[in-house]
């Protein structure tokens, strides 16, 4: 049977819950307010402050030198094996003794975004789409092929017998005799091979060969670092997607990376940028640079090695080479 009393007693209940939540809410909201109006900040801003802020048990080298680059745009940096430093921008290569005074200006006409060299001091120059060579003198040797419509050039690895080539527009690592002759194509999606394919979002895509003359590649997307053989089989790969500080975080990371006489590896990063050493199994040993030694909004941190092992950091945002040493 239908009961008023009970029907009464169910509005009394729930205007008391009513009147409890607007009580909470109100009294909520005030203290969000008083907290906010203490602390000055934005309690749901997106802040990663906390995540640019190392270990100082972890730093390991020092910086020891700059050089200014006088140049409006600084993109990549190599060092032969005289320890002379190459720096390539809009549409030149400076070449800098060891002690950082510029010896030669080799003018491309067009910016070069990569570059490497061998060990008979050729210098292969990356543009958007080709590759073009020259001597230790300056002068032009090679200008190779386009790779299409669609490349991306950012980065180039010499070895004894091959040039490797990556192509961030296609995703794919070119391989080339020394002659410029295309022999294959590494890195391309093969579930039978395990070879799990370039993902690349933004033209940041590194390659290098380490002691043994396996090539090393950087899968950004993936953020990893993954090695293959010349013919391009998949050997194995390193590296996690993690805030922390011994993972890659954002996008694409690492950017640039560079490997040691001992097969460690050195890698850097953009949106927390900073620079950083691995054994050759991936495990962090050290910090070289912190985010909070960078200009906020740097990227493009190209890395290379001395005789010595010395690192030196290409700083676009401050126009110059940093030096660090190991203390």
């Amino acid at each position: 049977m239908f009961s008023l009393k009970g029907k009464n007693d169910r509005l009394l209940t729930g205007i008391i819950i009513a009147v409890s939540v607007t009580g909470i809410l109100y009294f909520g909201f005030q203290a969000i307010l008083e907290n906010s109006k203490k602390n000055q900040e934005n309690p749901f801003e997106y802040n990663i402050d906390n995540f640019k802020k190392s270990d100082s048990s972890l730093f390991h080298y020092v910086e020891v030198g700059q050089i200014p680059i006088d140049l409006p745009h600084v993109y990549g940096i190599a060092i032969n094996p005289d320890d002379k430093i190459y720096v390539s921008g809009d549409s030149s290569v400076l070449i800098f003794i060891k002690e950082g005074s510029i010896e030669t200006t080799i003018k491309t006409g067009k910016a070069v975004h990569c570059l490497a060299i061998d060990e008979n001091r050729e210098l292969y120059l990356g543009m958007i789409d080709h590759v073009e060579i020259y001597n230790e003198k300056g002068i032009k040797r090679a200008h190779w092929e386009s790779l299409g419509e669609n490349a991306i050039i950012t980065s180039i690895a010499v070895s004894n017998q091959h040039i490797f080539i990556a192509d961030a527009g296609n995703r794919i690592v070119w391989k080339f005799d020394m002659n410029g002759k295309l022999q294959g194509r590494i890195g391309e999606k093969n579930e039978t091979k395990d070879i799990p394919g370039f993902v690349i979002p933004s033209p940041y895509f590194d390659v290098a060969v380490d002691p043994d003359g396996f090539l090393w590649a950087a899968n950004t997307g993936r953020h990893s670092l993954e090695n293959y053989t010349a013919d391009g089989d998949f050997r194995s790969s390193w590296g996690e997607y993690s805030m922390k500080i011994d993972g890659f975080c954002g996008c694409c990371n690492p950017s640039h990376f560079i490997i040691l006489d001992d097969g460690s590896f050195v890698t850097s990063e953009k949106g927390i940028p900073r620079v950083k050493v691995y054994n050759r199994l991936g495990n962090l040993v050290s910090i070289i640079v912190g985010a909070d030694q960078f200009i906020e909004g740097t990227v493009g941190l190209d890395l290379a090695k001395d005789s010595s092992q010395r690192i030196y950091v290409l700083d676009p945002k401050k126009r110059m080479v940093r030096i660090f040493e190991k203390k």
